[in-house]
């Protein structure tokens, strides 16, 4: 059955219409009518009537006379999940996932959501200071694990499974159950070298403003990707010298990419790089660098949280590209400020610097 997506993604192409031009129409954003176009996401309800009127079609046609009940249901539950990643509540998306489980128990994509938001709900819970119920946080630990094992061994698609894949590695590796966490992981399906191969060439299909845009997008996404990995995930090799350098290289790499300095979205990436350097400067004695690096750390959370809205990136290699913080997910009610303002007072190799006192300054604080 063609999905609403398609049908206005059809219906756009008849008529010579670009997302973009669609987009302002409706008064949204594109990437909002990419997404309705990939099947990512469903348009609003409330949306439903002017985008029929905007195409002279009946609901029924743009439906294709088969869009039932439950699909505007799933529909309606997907738009009020979707919102919770812009507000960060993460308790409202887990009593919609677990709504959604009881309404559609046999929906595999809903189990697998459930069961993230149940163990991402343990986790925010129980890193408050004031509430650190190791037992509670236990129990829905496992619960998580139990659900994400039912969608794996249930029948569904492939990136349904790998979503719980990985969900269920992070529970196991959690309660050191390493062994068994790598024999999910080894149950991952693998991305051929050809799927890779197509997924790059897909941007040859494209053209002009199109193209240009869409392999920006596609650098972007391989670049964050790649950051991410060397910031984070090197530590684990247990060799603090590679971890030095892969932290560092990672930092030089953002500024290489954005010469001007207009970071957006990668001042996120910045503020928590910096975190890393300065405690092994901390650990080496070195107080004066070490405390720039906090500084800097939290200047550039400041400067994330001060983004609303839409911007446009101006590096040369992305100047096509906008950050909307409105379409990001949101996993918490804090700013990326009072994050690492916890992480710099929790943690007792930042006491050498004083870091307590710079997030003060910083701030504004007597």
């Amino acid at each position: 059955m063609e999905s609403i997506g398609e049908k206005i993604r059809e219906l756009r192409r008849a008529r010579g219409m670009t997302q973009e031009e669609l987009a302002v129409k409706l008064s949204v954003t594109y990437q909002t009518v990419s997404k309705w176009e990939t099947g990512a996401t469903s348009p609003d309800l409330s949306l439903i009537v002017p985008i029929a009127r905007l195409f002279g079609i009946t609901t029924d046609e743009l439906f294709s006379y088969n869009e039932s009940a439950d699909e505007l249901r799933r529909a309606e539950l997907q738009r009020q999940y979707d919102e919770t990643f812009k507000s960060g509540n993460i308790q409202a998306r887990l009593e919609i996932s677990a709504d959604a489980v009881k309404e559609f128990p046999s929906d595999m994509d809903w189990l697998e959501r459930y069961a993230s938001d149940v163990f991402c709900s343990a986790l925010d819970l129980y890193s408050r200071e004031d509430a650190k119920d190791v037992k509670t946080y236990e129990r829905e630990r496992d619960r998580a694990i139990e659900l994400f094992r039912t969608v794996i061994d249930s029948s569904c698609g492939d990136e349904t499974k790998c979503n719980a894949i990985v969900g269920i590695v992070q529970c196991l590796l959690d309660c050191g159950r390493k062994e068994e966490a790598r024999s999910y992981a080894d149950r991952a399906p693998k991305i051929s070298a050809m799927a890779r191969l197509l997924e790059n060439i897909r941007l040859d299909c494209l053209e002009g403003e199109e193209q240009k845009r869409e392999k920006q997008r596609h650098l972007l996404s391989l670049l964050t990707e790649l950051l991410r990995f060397m910031g984070w995930y090197y530590k684990g090799l247990g060799d603090i010298e590679v971890f030095k350098k892969s932290t560092e290289t990672a930092i030089a790499m953002i500024e290489l990419f954005f010469p001007d300095g207009n970071y957006l979205d990668e001042a996120y990436e910045l503020a928590y790089l910096y975190c890393k350097k300065a405690k092994w400067l901390a650990d080496e004695k070195k107080t004066g660098e070490a405390e720039e690096c906090l500084r800097r750390a939290l200047a550039f959370a400041a400067e994330y949280d001060q983004i609303e809205g839409e911007y446009y990136y101006t590096a040369p290699l992305f100047d096509r590209l906008a950050f909307d913080r409105n379409e990001q997910a949101v996993t918490g009610e804090t700013t990326l400020t009072e994050d690492i303002r916890g992480l710099i007072s929790r943690n007792t190799f930042y006491a050498s610097v004083k870091a307590l006192d710079i997030c003060g300054e910083l701030l504004g604080e007597q």
